[in-house]
């Protein structure tokens, strides 16, 4: 049997995943500080309060619309007023998740083999989804400028006549900085001048950490819901921002130019009428969780700070190991001296101190021995696997 390329991908584990997966067949306790799932994380948010939502009769109606039902895209767009920024309804896209959304705007945008210029280091779902889409990727550079990661200037040199759209993650996963006005304004005009659609993927963006001291470089941030400077889509969904992602519901918000705006969602609303994938249940749910969002962000955003905090304490007298300070998102970035490889620093943790990270090269980095650490973990994990991690006896 002949199957496709685009599912080509090789089944063999890594020996960080071996040595994981051997420890746990053993009953070793380890400490978990990848974890990325906000329900295995003790949240006091997940409570019955939010399946009450789920038994209403009118779950048991199936009346769907291509973009989402209407009171649920009110929601969104109400969501998005309180931060100041004004959308329609018929703006709002709804889908399951942000991976389906990447995959309908790829449809959308790019032919067979056409490029998408994305950020590195960044998550590596792109690296499956583009080529199950037929999409290749072109990397963008972001570089550490002293205090922050800033998009490289030189994302001019990366043009050609294949490329088609242009993806910004912000906050980036996993270095956690925020696109700011001034490189909004850049990518605003270098998409004017290729004729390339913007992807802009926000799903972190409530999640900030407290602001420095003075404003950070090139001025405050920003959300592309906003941006109608050139062809926008931007990405939202509960997931992260309500930690909900097992309840499957995300949108995407058509911004631009009105008529190339009016011409994209009337193209998107086939896409999405041929899979109607976003969830009745969910969506009549979604404006009571919305207003559950300041308490449920709350608790997120505590712990996440609490954990930063308790690194940057670890930290404090190891002038061998840097962090990376984000601006924003749920990880962070820590190098580690250069007498190993990140998967080496990675094993070793594994191995002799029990405590599961993910080297940088997952994320794309090439150079450095970076750590990928998630700040979601209860308190008394992450401090108690930070400390093995930063043992002396290492």
């Amino acid at each position: 049997m002949r199957f496709s390329q685009r599912s080509a991908w090789s089944n063999e584990a890594n020996p960080l995943t071996e040595n994981y997966l051997h420890l746990k067949a053993q009953g070793v306790e380890i400490f978990n500080l990848t974890e990325s799932n906000p329900t295995r994380c003790a949240f006091q948010y997940l409570q019955g309060l939010l399946l009450e939502e789920l038994l209403h009769s009118q779950n048991l109606v199936y009346d769907p619309h291509p973009r989402g039902l209407m009171e649920a895209r009110k929601a969104v767009a109400q969501n998005y007023a309180s931060q100041g920024i004004t959308l329609q309804p018929e703006q709002i896209f709804l889908v399951a998740n942000t991976s389906e959304a990447y995959t309908f705007l790829f449809r959308l945008l790019l032919e067979p083999g056409e490029l998408l210029l994305a950020p590195q280091p960044s998550y590596p779902l792109l690296d499956f989804l583009a080529p199950m889409n037929d999409v290749k990727l072109r990397r963008y550079p972001l570089v550490w400028k002293k205090e922050a990661w800033e998009i490289s200037p030189h994302l001019t040199a990366m043009t050609g006549p294949a490329v088609r759209a242009l993806l910004t993650v912000n906050p980036n996963n996993p270095t956690g900085n925020y696109v700011k006005e001034a490189e909004r304004k850049m990518l605003n005009e270098f998409a004017q001048a290729q004729t390339l659609a913007i992807i802009a993927d926000e799903v972190f963006l409530d999640f900030d950490f407290p602001p420095p001291p003075s404003p950070p470089p090139f001025g405050e941030r920003v959300s592309f819901a906003s941006n109608h400077e050139v062809l926008t889509f931007t990405l939202g969904g509960i997931s992260k921002s309500l930690g909900l992602p097992q309840m499957k519901l995300a949108w995407i918000i058509v911004t631009g130019p009105e008529k190339q705006a009016l011409e994209a969602a009337r193209r998107l609303e086939i896409i999405s009428d041929t899979y109607l994938s976003a969830s009745t249940p969910s969506q009549n749910a979604l404006p009571v969780w919305l207003g559950l969002k300041k308490a449920i962000q709350d608790e997120i955003r505590q712990r996440l700070e609490k954990n930063l905090k308790s690194l940057e304490q670890a930290l404090r007298n190891r002038k061998d190991v840097k962090l990376y300070p984000p601006e924003g998102g749920w990880n962070t970035v820590v190098e580690f001296p250069p007498s190993r490889t990140d998967e080496g620093w990675a094993l070793l943790f594994l191995e002799k101190a029990h405590v599961l990270t993910h080297p940088g090269y997952l994320f794309d980095f090439e150079e450095g021995s970076f750590i990928v650490l998630s700040l979601l973990p209860p308190t008394n994990i992450f401090k108690n696997g930070i400390k093995r991690i930063l043992s002396p006896s290492l």
